[in-house]
């Protein structure tokens, strides 16, 4: 007897201890009758609001076959909503109150998304009815009901109610005619035991059971009992162990999830997309090997643990060879390369966003509009068309951040993650793994950390002004709460897009450089000191180890050394931008020294801007820029070449066969192992690149006096009889192709044979004007 009751007082001690275990029902908080009001909704869909004397209870006069409605927005404290089972409605019924009488009640969340629940007064025992209505858990996602949009109550609906309110209203098609009056004697948020033991999730799938290698799983399921903060690890850690074929493990973060229905013919971003479902959580994972893989779910939810029975699936092998991800050649400083060894090639654009309203100032008569994320749907597989095959996105403000002031639906602050960027997000990534295109992400732009250029530090919401922690932008390097709510965002960022095989590069910031208070901000320690920490913790987090890098504007003579030499940064990035009126010969140099300076480092120097100066430059310079910053980057070891800014002039303009003409001419060629020069051709203006090794040559050629000119429409001179001497080709049977590098047509192609007695091979060009291109290879 003694031993049982040693063992229950045991039992009832660690329950006792456990600050989730509620013994009964208990109430919360007690909401005001002050501040309610009477809602009319005029013809044109305003609010007309009159304020309700109210003392410890609300009267309700009753009209029907009318409509009245009442709101209150004092809801006090949004904590109390958050962590509350239930909100409690008592209300006096009178007798004489017809049948076809309905209650409406009805929240708002600040996404102005509304939800109700509608009964009759069956209920109603001695005068009073009382509702309990769900405000968590899978109760509550079925027990409202959305209105104009399609999407369940959620775990953080309560966190954003904006209001509450009822309505007393007639059955549909009854006319019967009624005054009176009902009181709300109390309001009340009440937390209730927890429920019986049930299992942690439901609805638990995964797709596609057998997945090829290189092709993403995704898990989902929804949870029976919610957390509080789905976006806050300490709230919500949910994780997977993946155990591979050989024996090693992998651990992985799940991600709360909320879906949206996508209207492609509306522009409007914050309108394109009409919430939809019930949330769930979801994992990401893409195998890397062949066979069966055993994973198995682990949680701890608002300090209770659970765990899941293992499953597994079976990986088979790719129909096509899968190359894998997209890593540093760390014997080929200047390059990237896939996970089999092969090079990988990148041809990019620079589509931070579907709109630029600097360029509406270059291109006043420009006929592109913002689409919103349609632009992404239309652009996409066009640049699959003209062999382009990166793209850098930004989560900026305007477009695809997770974090900011609520200025637009989904915005609440830090540490609240919006889920509709996160679903646009989702949409772009999927289009880029459809057509074969790798995604730069950028974390963040200088904007948001940044007082001098582009400033949005006033409205960004780590600042004190908007209720965040951070005094002044720099703050946000040393502060352990600035910290601790980017490691945050970076373990969701990861886990919902890290998985895919089509993110290239997690891109810390754009232009590093403009952050702080002052242009030379980015010299003191705390913002090297901070890519570091940060370098190291998305490495932590990451499986599949995606490259890492950060951006510095103008050009490579920004780039410091205390931050590039990080050994947490992959490769570095910066802009190919040249002095106003310096023109295309300025870019020309950049490029060429500029991807070379990066060997200073060890590391690839990618271009992600160029194009004109900072300010643009004359539509004529801008236009011939495309073709100049595509070839000098092919032929001065750019292993991702030089990223155009104004992608919406290729689309004015329609300039996509630059990129189908050096797509076509050098896309399968493996550059790590040739030698480059450059040389001017005597007694002309014709500047020879040139990359050659043993069995190959290959070189661009462009007139110099035209393409540096600043001339508007200038005629570019004819070429007659240029010769060329090519002396590194060993003897064997080759191909010769020449192309129009501006349209990819071919100007010339046919075999040649190389004798043991060749020393040279002697050719004479077709005539062309302003460029030209030839390739050289061995043929098998």
């Amino acid at each position: 007897m003694t031993h049982t009751f040693r063992y229950y007082f045991l039992v009832l001690s660690m329950l006792v201890l456990n600050s989730n275990f509620v013994f009964a029902q208990e109430l919360i908080s007690e909401l005001s009758m002050q501040g309610w009001q009477v809602r009319k909704w005029t013809p044109d869909g305003k609010a007309e609001l009159s304020d309700v004397k109210a003392e410890t209870s609300l009267p309700i006069q009753v009209s029907l076959p009318g409509r009245r409605e009442y709101v209150q927005s004092k809801i006090g404290d949004n904590a109390n909503w958050q962590k509350a089972d239930q909100l409690r409605l008592c209300f006096t019924v009178p007798d004489n109150l017809p049948d076809s009488a309905r209650l409406l009640v009805f929240t708002r969340d600040k996404d102005f998304l509304w939800r109700q629940h509608r009964c009759g007064f069956e209920a109603t025992e001695n005068g009073k009815l009382e509702l309990h209505l769900p405000l968590r858990h899978r109760q509550a996602e079925e027990f409202w009901e959305p209105r104009e949009h399609r999407q369940a109550w959620t775990c953080l609906t309560s966190k954003l109610l904006l209001e509450y309110g009822f309505a007393i209203e007639s059955e549909s098609g009854h006319e019967e005619e009624y005054e009176g009056a009902m009181e709300l004697l109390s309001a009340g948020l009440w937390q209730m035991p927890e429920p019986d033991e049930q299992a942690p999730v439901y609805d638990l799938a995964f797709t596609p059971q057998q997945p090829q290698l290189g092709q993403s799983v995704q898990f989902s399921f929804k949870l029976n009992c919610w957390p509080l903060d789905p976006f806050n690890n300490k709230s919500a850690d949910i994780k997977a162990e993946i155990t591979l074929p050989d024996g090693n493990k992998e651990n992985l973060r799940a991600f709360y999830y909320e879906g949206f229905i996508y209207d492609p013919t509306q522009w409007d971003m914050t309108r394109c997309l009409e919430p939809y479902g019930k949330p769930e959580w979801q994992l990401r994972y893409t195998p890397r090997q062949e066979g069966q893989h055993t994973i198995r779910f682990h949680a701890k939810v608002d300090g209770k643990s659970w765990e899941l029975p293992e499953m597994s699936f079976r990986c088979r092998g790719a129909k096509e060879s899968w190359r894998g991800y997209v890593y540093c050649d760390l014997e080929n400083n200047a390059y990237l390369r896939y996970d089999d060894g092969s090079p990988f090639w990148g041809l990019g654009i620079n589509l931070r966003s579907p709109f630029d309203n600097r360029y509406k100032q270059v291109a006043p008569y420009s006929q592109w509009q913002d689409m919103g994320l349609a632009a992404y749907d239309y652009l996409l597989p066009k640049y699959k068309q003209y062999g382009i095959n990166v793209i850098e996105v930004w989560m900026s403000s305007w477009w695809l951040a997770l974090e900011w002031i609520n200025d637009a639906p989904g915005f609440h602050g830090v540490g609240h993650y919006n889920q509709q960027r996160a679903w646009m997000l989702d949409h772009i990534m999927r289009l880029a793994e459809q057509n074969d295109i790798y995604l730069i992400l950028v974390i963040n732009n200088h904007g948001k950390f940044g007082t001098t250029y582009d400033t949005e530090w006033a409205r960004n919401p780590y600042n004190v002004a908007n209720g965040g922690f951070l005094q002044n932008c720099e703050d946000f390097y040393t502060s352990e709460q600035a910290k601790m709510a980017f490691r945050q965002s970076m373990d969701y960022i990861v886990a919902r897009w890290g998985a895919s095989p089509n993110l290239l590069t997690w891109k810390l910031f754009t232009e590093v450089d403009l952050t702080g208070p002052s242009i030379e901000f980015y010299h003191h320690p705390s913002v090297a000191a901070w890519h570091t920490e940060m370098g190291q913790y998305i490495k932590q987090i990451d499986p599949w180890q995606h490259p890492i890098t950060t951006h510095w504007m103008l050009g490579y003579h920004r780039i410091n050394d205390a931050i590039a030499k990080l050994p947490e940064l992959d490769w570095l990035t910066t802009d190919a931008y040249y002095n106003h009126g310096s023109g295309t010969k300025a870019l020309v140099q950049m490029l060429k020294t500029g991807v070379q300076y990066g060997e200073k480092w060890g590391k690839p120097l990618g271009i992600t801007e160029f194009g004109g100066s900072s300010y643009a430059d004359s539509m004529g310079n801008l236009i011939k820029q495309v073709e100049v910053g595509l070839w000098t980057g092919l032929f001065n070891k750019a292993g991702l070449l030089p990223m155009y800014w104004w992608f919406a002039l290729l689309e004015d303009k329609q300039l996509y066969d630059n990129y189908l003409a050096i797509s076509r001419f050098a896309a399968n060629i493996d550059r790590r192992k040739l030698q480059s020069r450059e040389y001017r051709l005597p007694d002309s203006a014709l500047s020879v690149n040139e990359m050659q090794g043993e069995s190959s040559y290959y070189a661009w050629i462009f007139d110099e006096n035209y393409y540096y000119s600043d001339i508007e429409n200038l005629n570019a001179s004819r070429q007659h009889g240029i010769k060329l001497k090519i002396e590194t080709l060993t003897a064997g049977n080759y191909k010769l192709q020449i192309i129009n590098p501006r349209n990819a047509l071919i100007m010339e192609q046919r075999e040649i044979a190389l004798g043991e007695t060749d020393s040279a091979l002697d050719l004479t060009l077709p005539e062309f004007q302003q460029s030209i291109a030839l390739k050289i290879e061995k043929r098998d």
